[in-house]
């Protein structure tokens, strides 16, 4: 089989699923491509949540405020349900160490137009009744952030993307690219070759395989994530929940784990986290790292011990070691883009989408994206802020 397009991008979760919608309704003849189904990667082992706590501050700030202005709107505009609805967040501290790093990052989000404040433990039972304010210093609060249905964001933005004559093809694994005379111009599949003016990997923590069959290693690495999901309670939380140990610089292994809580509109308790280095891309949560995640959100939230688990889940999670992401033009081999690697997927998937759409078709972008360039030269011993 052999088909030609316009544009080709390889990888359906958020980034892809959004960007290939985008350039669909742009007039592009699109073709989102996927080695499994959709959400195979990364996005189907994910909270929703619509997060600006943990922004990079140095760079990426415009780029998470664009993103979460569009999510009001954003069912409307998709046509389609995707579980939208606002809630807070709270960043636990434990630490002195940890404290100074909230005091340092509020001014920078308030400036931005981040709203944040720093709540001692005291006061923390009026916003999230059921954490142990005993085992916490105080907390980071974000009052206006948010959750959407992971699968229904997804769907919703294949589903207005196929509207406009988006093509997807599922169980179709992407072999490597192919290049010609400089420039990047298909690629080939299982199921045969495909041809198009530009290619765009928002491939993950399988980026870099695509990469080095033809010679580059992009400044992407992954870890594997874990997380463990409940039976549903009558027991609310009123705030996604993450531990600022996540600034730190942590080595993870088995039997530990960092504490990040959230729970779905049905009352599910979505618990994690533990990672680990995985260079085998694995989806298998050990044992080990499952208790101790369950230890980790016990001891801030009491209340869940009688809880049942229903499931677990890992993926590979793909990051950059100074924190922003892969979104671009590669610039010495025309044809050729990418987009992966958000510390935060959820709340830039709107923009990225647009972003993306302005850089294939030429047109100024309404963010300056040069700082996220694939190719930038990177300290692989940076801490992102």
């Amino acid at each position: 089989m052999a088909e030609t397009c316009d544009v080709i991008v390889v990888g359906a979760g958020y980034i892809g699923c959004a960007v290939g919608c985008h350039l669909a309704m742009a007039g592009l003849r699109t073709a989102l491509i996927e080695r499994g189904e959709i959400a195979a990667g990364a996005s189907r082992a994910n909270y929703g949540n619509v997060q600006a706590q943990d922004a990079e501050l140095a760079y990426s700030l415009p780029l998470t405020l664009a993103g979460l202005a569009r999510f009001p709107e954003l069912q409307a505009q998709l046509g389609a349900p995707i579980g939208y609805r606002r809630l807070g967040s709270l960043l636990l501290i434990e630490t002195e160490a940890q404290w100074r790093t909230m005091q340092a990052r509020v001014p920078v989000l308030r400036a931005a137009g981040i709203a944040a404040e720093i709540v001692p433990a005291d006061h923390l039972g009026e916003i999230e009744p059921l954490l142990d304010r005993r085992v916490v210093l105080g907390a980071c609060y974000h009052p206006h952030e948010g959750q959407i249905n992971p699968f229904g964001l997804l769907w919703a933005y294949v589903q207005r993307g196929r509207a406009h004559g988006l093509r997807v093809h599922t169980q179709t694994p992407v072999l490597g690219l192919r290049v010609e005379h400089g420039r990047v111009t298909g690629v080939q599949t299982a199921r045969g070759v495909w041809s198009a003016g530009a290619v765009v990997l928002t491939t993950g923590a399988w980026t870099n395989l695509l990469g080095q069959q033809i010679g580059r290693t992009w400044p992407i690495q992954h870890v594997r994530g874990q997380a463990l999901v409940t039976e549903a309670s009558a027991l609310r939380l009123n705030n996604h929940i993450a531990s600022a140990a996540f600034f730190e610089d942590i080595e993870n292994s088995a039997g530990e784990a960092v504490l990040a809580i959230s729970q779905t509109a049905h009352g599910h308790f979505l618990l994690g986290e533990a990672a680990r280095p995985d260079p085998a891309l694995g989806h298998d949560a050990p044992p080990a790292d499952l208790r101790a995640i369950a230890r980790v959100a016990t001891r801030f939230f009491p209340a869940l011990r009688p809880l049942c688990a229903l499931r677990t889940w890992a993926a590979p999670v793909a990051s950059t070691p100074d924190g922003l992401p892969c979104l671009g033009p590669v610039a010495d081999l025309p044809g050729l883009f990418i987009a992966t690697a958000f510390k935060s997927t959820v709340i830039v998937t709107p923009i990225v989408g647009e972003l993306m759409t302005d850089l294939i078709l030429g047109r100024p972008t309404a963010i300056d994206v040069s700082a996220f360039r694939p190719d930038r030269k990177v300290n692989h011993h940076a801490h992102p802020a």
